[in-house]
């Protein structure tokens, strides 16, 4: 049992690290005032960068202090078990909001001049709900980032990673980096790589590696995105995308697809062409819009090209032609109806 003093309107956090440093500890907190009354509890508290731990045991809690005073902390093992092994760390005091970043996945091969698509996971501490700006650190001359932002009240971005026009026999490391404003300080940190994984078909992980790797090979099917964005999606409209897409020229048809879209967003008929330029309509549905919601939005390119085998066949054959650089978008928050 831990007793401290406090002031009213404090906010305090407690945190138990003990399971993650490998002790057998199954932690449980509970906060009370002098009179013996609980104000907070906690048994198990899930922890996104745990890689491939199953039972977040440590326990963790935050509370509000309503009076000036003497509140005690207590922590106990939820088997009522204890002694030498049973050992932990115990954090007490006020939230420090901060960001962890990972890298899904951290392994990529990229056509030269090609994009891909990855996904940056954002791990918020003590309340942090800002924005957080990413960025490539140091990487070598060409490779670049389309979306590269999180979102405020996001955990996660699609975001894509575009390749030089020149191939490289060698295996890369890049590392993305990630910025925001906390308490009025600019405050960076580095994205771990990690793999998403699932475990006996239930838990997901963030399992970190050590590098992020990419190759770069071959030629790519470069493509650009024409239209200024972000790409403002009104409920229950339409908005039109050009894409420039020169080596889509050979295809008969050109198709897309989006990946992963938020709900309510979709493709909308077939889309035109016109020299090099593809217009691409994209519809928001009004019953299923997230009025306020922001994002990138990924497309997927097919072409369809005669069969070169049998000029003469009907069916075409659908071929991947490559990955869009990642669109912004943004839903208009909804107008509050004033009182007039």
């Amino acid at each position: 049992m831990y007793r401290f003093a406090a002031k009213a309107d404090d906010e305090i956090v407690a945190e138990v690290f003990a399971r993650r440093l490998g002790t057998p500890l199954d932690s449980v907190l509970k906060l009370t005032d002098a009179t013996g009354r609980q104000l907070a509890f906690n048994d198990d508290n899930e922890d996104k960068g745990t890689g491939l731990l199953t039972h977040h045991a440590d326990s963790r809690l935050t509370c509000k202090l309503p009076a000036d005073g003497t509140y005690f902390l207590t922590l106990a093992d939820t088997q009522h078990q204890g002694g030498p092994d049973y050992s932990y760390r115990l954090h007490l005091g006020a939230p420090r909001p901060d960001f962890e970043l990972r890298v899904v996945p951290s392994s990529v091969n990229l056509r030269a001049g090609g994009s891909t698509a990855v996904t940056v996971y954002a791990l918020r501490h003590d309340g942090f709900t800002g924005e957080i700006v990413l960025q490539l650190r140091d990487a070598p001359w060409g490779f670049g980032l389309s979306g590269a932002r999180i979102p405020a009240n996001q955990d996660k971005v699609q975001l894509t990673v575009t390749a030089p026009f020149a191939a490289n026999d060698e295996v890369l490391d890049l590392s993305v980096a990630g910025m925001a404003m906390i308490d009025g300080k600019a405050v960076a940190h580095a994205a771990v790589p990690a793999e998403d994984m699932m475990q006996a078909f239930l838990y997901k992980h963030l399992v970190a590696s050590k590098q992020l790797l990419v190759n770069v090979a071959g030629r790519g099917a470069p493509f650009r995105v024409v239209t200024k964005g972000p790409l403002r999606l009104v409920p229950g409209g339409t908005v039109r995308l050009q894409v420039a897409a020169p080596a889509a020229r050979t295809a008969a048809k050109v198709l897309f697809e989006l990946t992963d879209p938020p709900e309510g967003i979709s493709l909308s008929g077939t889309p035109t062409r016109s020299g090099d330029l593809i217009t691409v309509t994209i519809a928001c549905d009004r019953a299923k819009n997230a009025a306020g919601l922001q994002g990138n939005l990924l497309l997927t390119a097919f072409g369809d090209r005669s069969n070169a085998k049998d000029p003469k066949a009907k069916n075409a054959q659908r071929v991947p032609l490559g990955t869009v650089p990642a669109i912004p978008f943004e839903v208009p928050a909804a107008k509050v109806p004033s009182a007039d």
